[in-house]
């Protein structure tokens, strides 16, 4: 383990013990994470809100163990995670004029998807492949009530620090982690200057802080209606107040988060942001990594957890996943399109 995943979890919060890790993924060729993920052009994010006639248990293991593994079988994703969140945390942040931090309950979203592509020829691939076309599409009623799906700018979503080095997470992470959405304020002159400034004058220097673990920014384009659509999922935004950029935060302790708002200066902070809503992420699970399914990606967290449990390095074995699961272990590698 290196010496920067050590520190990430001997910084965890002290009134929770750290669950073992069940499941732990090679490394991508000892590429940090930051550099696999910059390396793609593309990004996609889907808030999801579950359908509210199932249990929420249910919905979060069916996206990742049935609708997930589906991702891990479509050609051109070079990352594919599914965050589960938890509902907004108003208090972690200091009073601000003009800026709320409170969200209805019923705007919040429960999951965040986040794919990755390394080029337009790849998104092209995975848009137009059978599954991704329409057993995807046609799946994701069974557990979602309202999607919201938006493709960054080309080149947008950028990776600025990654102290986690995790590249593969499975489960809870070892650090206080946060998804941060931003609704853009009454003096954002337009979409563009918005993401510059979220860019360029929060997340940059918020990187930079000591006790900042990893950060994420992905500007988002007004929203209009999903970018991935889905018979019998509603897509209109649960509110007024639809974002225009969120950042993936994870930081040593809660108290960091406040203290990285105080540094922004307040009067250019109201001017450009209405409303920030912070929802704690409970749980990562990665189906994708550096272009090649994960093995929780191949064959669903269940599985992979009881052969560990039960120490069965053969069902591990390459070989065994090839004969299993033919090209699709191989991913971007491999994996070709289909008609």
């Amino acid at each position: 383990m290196s010496e920067e995943k050590q520190a990430a979890k001997d910084t965890a919060r002290p009134d929770e013990e750290l669950p073992a890790e069940p499941i732990a993924e090679a490394e991508a060729g000892g590429v940090d994470t930051a550099d696999l993920e910059n390396a793609a052009e593309l990004a996609l994010t889907a808030f999801c809100w579950w359908r509210a006639d199932i249990p929420q248990e249910v919905c979060e293991n069916y996206w990742r163990d049935v609708h997930g593994i589906m991702f891990a079988r479509a050609p051109g994703l070079w990352q594919c995670r599914q965050l589960r969140l938890a509902a907004n945390r108003p208090d972690l942040w200091p009073k601000v004029q003009g800026v709320s931090f409170d969200a209805p309950d019923a705007a919040q979203p429960q999951g965040v998807g986040h794919g990755l592509f390394l080029s337009e020829a790849d998104l092209a691939a995975f848009a137009g492949d059978p599954l991704a076309r329409e057993t995807i599409p046609g799946d994701a009623h069974n557990f979602i009530g309202r999607i919201g799906a938006q493709l960054s700018p080309p080149g947008g979503g950028r990776t600025l620090v990654d102290r986690v080095d995790d590249p593969a997470m499975q489960g809870p992470p070892p650090v206080p982690t946060f998804v941060l959405c931003f609704v853009p304020g009454s003096g954002a002159a337009s979409a563009e200057a918005f993401h510059r400034y979220l860019t360029e004058h929060v997340a940059r220097p918020w990187s930079g802080h000591p006790d900042v673990m990893r950060l994420r920014v992905e500007p988002l384009p007004p929203y209009e209606r999903s970018a991935m659509g889905s018979p019998g999922v509603a897509y209109q935004w649960p509110s007024e107040e639809t974002y225009l950029g969120w950042m993936e935060l994870a930081v040593r302790s809660e108290g960091v988060v406040g203290d990285l708002l105080e540094g922004v200066a307040a009067d250019g902070l109201a001017e450009q942001v209405g409303a920030v809503h912070a929802y704690p992420v409970r749980e990562v699970y990665t189906i994708v990594s550096a272009g090649r399914p994960t093995e929780v990606g191949l064959r669903g967290y269940p599985a992979v957890r009881t052969i560990i449990a039960a120490g069965v390095e053969d069902q591990r074995d390459e070989a065994v996943l090839e004969l299993l699961f033919g090209d699709a272990v191989h991913g971007l590698d491999r994996l070709g399109r289909r008609a």
